[in-house]
């Protein structure tokens, strides 16, 4: 029940009030005094306000809550940006759990392949936590602050049957303290969510670029095998259309969702009031980048089609190792013949070689 003389906005601003101190107090473990005395108004202007006038905007009673609330909200979010560098690690979740840092996800790729076209099982913690180390020191992320460097880590989603270690890899970030306040658990569970959409996704690209290099190393080569040719064309048609639709969904991911989003949100955390706009506007990013990235759940059967068509392109990846690597060794067998019968040439002599292939080879037509 609220008395009648305060209306539900002025409610709504002193308990806000009450709540930035309470949290000033025992989550920052500020004690700082709030200069709101200094400027409220006297007790002499007070006693002669009655309180039956607080509805009225302008009067002492609003002027009084307004001056707490702005300058409680102040501290709040001065402590918040200040000792506990809420903006860093919003911007570290970005660069990392959003793929923003380019250069240090393609380089942990590329440490990681090894390990992660392995069965799920095999993965071992400490292995990628090492690789994630090395990863760091030969990037640019080395120039991080060292608590950011320390919150990022790995982890290891649950098994299935089948998987390997690519789909159950995952980067983690630990939040503690006030900030996770805005980072709650179940905020880290959705990014959590779209990082395993996005490194999916960044997969697809760094595939496709090993099936493109395998082709520009081998294709001179194997083109000696003319029965090979319509299946190379085939391959290069296909990659050439799978790298087009990658590349087509990587620029919308990353321009269209992942930057306007992140543009909206340092606006909206730069006008920001209080902690509850802070919180309300991650939100609103969070949800933002659910929907058009198509992880909501009005978008799961655009979602499955883009899984299968992931699942295609991993394999058509390891059916177009086995075409290189077979077409590799019938090349080499054929080398190893037409070595074999030179020397054989040169042994018996020309004119006798050839008498004894066409023997060979009438006795191989009867």
């Amino acid at each position: 029940m609220l008395p009648s003389f305060v209306s539900l906005e002025l409610a709504q601003k002193i308990l806000l009030i009450g709540k930035s101190i309470n949290f000033l107090r025992h989550a920052c473990h500020d004690r700082t005094a709030i200069g709101i005395r200094a400027k409220a108004p006297t007790d002499e202007e007070t006693a002669t306000v009655e309180l039956t006038c607080g509805d009225i905007p302008g009067s002492p009673l609003h002027q009084s809550v307004d001056l707490a609330y702005r300058e409680t909200s102040k501290r709040l979010l001065e402590v918040l940006h200040t000792k506990y560098s809420f903006v860093d690690h919003l911007k570290a979740l970005r660069r990392y759990l959003l793929l923003g840092q380019g250069d240090f996800i393609r380089h942990l790729m590329d440490l990681l392949e090894p390990e992660l076209v392995q069965e799920a099982s095999l993965l071992y913690l400490h292995n990628l936590t090492g690789t994630l180390e090395s990863a760091i020191r030969s990037t640019n992320a080395q120039f991080e602050q060292q608590d950011i460097l320390n919150r990022l880590d790995v982890r290891l989603l649950e098994l299935s049957p089948g998987d390997t270690g690519w789909d159950v890899f995952s980067l983690d970030y630990h939040v503690d303290g006030p900030i996770s306040t805005v980072f709650t658990r179940e905020t880290m569970l959705r990014y959590l969510r779209t990082f395993n959409f996005l490194w999916r996704a960044k997969r697809m690209e760094h595939g496709l670029a090993s099936v493109w290099k395998t082709q520009t190393s081998h294709n001179r080569q194997i083109s000696k095998l003319p029965e090979m040719t319509p299946v190379l064309q085939q391959c290069h048609l296909l990659t050439a259309a799978m790298m087009h639709f990658v590349h087509q969904m990587q620029y919308y991911i990353t321009f269209e969702v992942l930057e306007c989003g992140w543009a909206d949100l340092e606006k909206a955390v730069g006008h920001a009031g209080d902690l509850d706009q802070v919180i309300s506007a991650h939100e609103t990013f969070l949800n933002n980048i659910t929907s058009r990235a198509l992880l909501d759940p009005s978008s799961q059967t655009l979602l499955r089609q883009l899984r299968t068509i992931f699942d295609l392109i991993v394999q058509f990846q390891r059916a177009q190792d086995d075409v290189y690597t077979t077409a590799l060794a019938e090349l080499k067998r054929r080398d190893e013949w037409n070595e074999a019968v030179d020397q054989r040439a040169e042994t018996v002599g020309s004119g006798a070689f050839m008498y004894e292939h066409k023997v060979r080879s009438s006795c191989a037509g009867s």
